[in-house]
């Protein structure tokens, strides 16, 4: 080596060790191994080596160093090229901020011999982040000493939305004509908390107003708006007037009605004596009291209830709930017909029809009567005898059919006006398949032809017609889907029991949804129900 050479390797920088010394500069690594004293060194291979490695020096050349060991004649050799250094990498500060900008996650990545972090640099990303609201100190502390951990750091207010204007009442609605139920499971019929009535300048009802919100704050610092409440109007109906803006007060006395979710106020009609020439038919929209009876060929129609003093006689009664004092004698002409509930001393020879319960307190003979649930006939005799009785839930009686084996059928499990209402759905949904059908195959006609040469009158049927598919698609969907609901409420009704307190005699025919069984021999106290695909017979209890 010259000694221009020589001065370039000890110009770099030097490391000295014991018999040897390592030099890196711009032209590579060198080494120098001491002259020995005494003719041999005592330089070790491995401790060359291992000193390199500590230097990230792993790219050497053995063979060089191992003749430099054997020569040891004090001369620089190079061994290595000049290690790059690489400078240390940089802390990861990752932020992620939701798309609603109501949260704000930290997470802090530190790769090997990394520079070091402080928690001013890490407020400073978050900072230039734009996050300003919510944030949480702790979290982002813990962030810091976990590295590698994901924390939520930031957390926006969310907006308090405002609440929807209401009414509230003032008055409690009647029991809907129903008759005091007992400790003992029967009802009361002198007590049929019928009616509703207020006096003039009662207070009603009133609006409570609906409330603006509050906004929120996401943690960009943006507000966040708040939905205000919706306002809804009064229920503003007859007879009654509005006081200071928003409430509501009885402008008559008289009987309290809520028809298509307004309040009204309606006078009661009072027959004073029969319906028959004298008064014609009633019709009305509240509630019909009469003192007398109504008359055979006669009507009383109310929206409302209606309450009968005398009997029903071969007349028709409509109403929400009605209440036959007496009785009802069909005389196989007209009907008693209520969307809720029938009350009546006794059934003879009679249709009967009742949304919810009919509640009889003597005897129904030789009657077609139906109920949404319930049939109660639990009086002085409480006897079915003949005809055809049904219920969605339950017959209750004291006594079915007779020992003459009167032929008397009591069915329960489907809602008698649930299953004319499936039926008809079943006969409407053919009717449109057959018109889709038709549709469907003139579409197909229409399309056929050149579309470019076809006729305006042609060219609009065909839009008429594509129409009308979907037209009628929808309706056999809607229908279909109905279908399902109501075959799910079969499903439910199964359940129905019949429940006779004394005796239920040979000739009676008792129907559970689909199953059927006569009664061939004299039963007492018992329950009649659906198990295991068959009818069952239980204790009355």
């Amino acid at each position: 080596m010259s000694d221009d050479e020589r001065a370039v390797v000890e110009a770099g920088e030097k490391i000295e060790f014991a018999g040897y010394s390592i030099t890196m500069n711009s032209s590579g690594v060198y080494l120098i191994i001491d002259a020995p004293a005494e003719g041999k060194t005592s330089v070790s291979e491995i401790a060359i080596i291992e000193q390199l490695n500590k230097r990230d020096i792993t790219e050497f050349n053995k063979n060089a160093i191992i003749q430099t060991i054997k020569t040891a004649d004090g001369q620089p050799a190079k061994i290595a090229e000049k290690p790059v250094i690489v400078p240390p990498p940089e802390p990861e500060i990752q932020i992620v901020v939701t798309r609603d900008k109501m949260e704000a996650s930290l997470e802090i990545i530190l790769p090997p011999k990394c520079k070091p972090l402080s928690m001013e640099t890490v407020f400073e990303k978050i900072k230039a982040s734009g996050i300003v609201f919510g944030l949480n100190q702790e979290a982002i502390k813990k962030a810091y000493d976990s590295p590698g951990t994901s924390v939520v750091c930031a957390t926006g207010q969310q907006p308090i939305h405002g609440t929807n204007a209401q009414i509230k009442y003032h008055v409690t609605i009647a029991d809907k004509a129903r008759p005091q139920e007992l400790e003992d499971g029967s009802v009361d019929f002198k007590k049929m908390n019928l009616f509703t009535t207020v006096q003039q300048d009662d207070l009603l009802a009133e609006k409570i107003l609906a409330t603006p919100g509050v906004p929120g704050t996401d943690v960009l610092g943006h507000p966040v708006i708040a939905k205000p409440g919706k306002d809804l109007m009064l229920p503003v109906g007859k007879n009654v007037k509005v006081v200071d803006t928003n409430t509501i007060k009885a402008e008559i006395a008289g009987q309290l009605l809520i028809v298509n979710n307004k309040v009204n106020v309606l006078p009661i009609i009072e027959i004073k004596e029969d319906v028959d020439v004298s008064t014609g038919n009633i019709e009305f929209i509240g509630n019909v009291t009469v003192r007398g009876s109504v008359m055979p060929g006669f009507s009383v129609k109310a929206d409302g209830n209606v309450e009968i003093f005398g009997s029903v006689s071969g007349g028709t009664v409509e109403g929400k709930n009605v209440v036959i004092k007496m009785g009802i004698q069909g005389m196989h002409r007209g009907y008693v017909k209520a969307k809720e509930n029938v009350v009546a001393k006794f059934i003879e020879n009679a249709t009967v029809h009742a949304g919810v319960e009919i509640l009889v307190s003597d005897v129904v003979m030789h009657s077609r009567i139906t109920a949404g649930k319930k049939v109660q006939v639990e009086g002085r005799r409480g006897l079915i005898v003949g005809g055809n009785i049904m219920a969605g839930e339950e017959i209750r009686a004291k006594v079915v059919g007779t020992q003459m084996s009167t032929s008397t059928e009591l069915e329960v499990g489907v809602n008698p006006t649930i299953r004319e209402e499936y039926q008809h759905i079943r006969r409407e949904i053919k009717k449109v398949e057959v018109n889709l059908e038709q549709t469907q195959k003139a579409l197909s006609i229409l399309r056929a032809m050149d579309q470019h040469t076809i006729p305006a009158d042609k060219r609009e049927m065909l839009l008429k017609l594509t129409k009308a598919q979907f037209h009628l698609v929808g309706q056999a969907e809607t229908m279909r889907t109905r279908m399902k609901v109501i075959e799910g409420e079969f499903e439910e009704m199964r359940a129905g029991r019949i429940k006779v307190a004394e005796a239920i005699y040979p000739g009676v025919k008792v129907v559970v949804g689909t199953l059927v069984k006569p009664i061939r021999d004299t039963l007492k106290f018992v329950s009649l129900y659906a198990e295991d695909g068959e009818i069952k017979v239980g204790n009355f209890k």
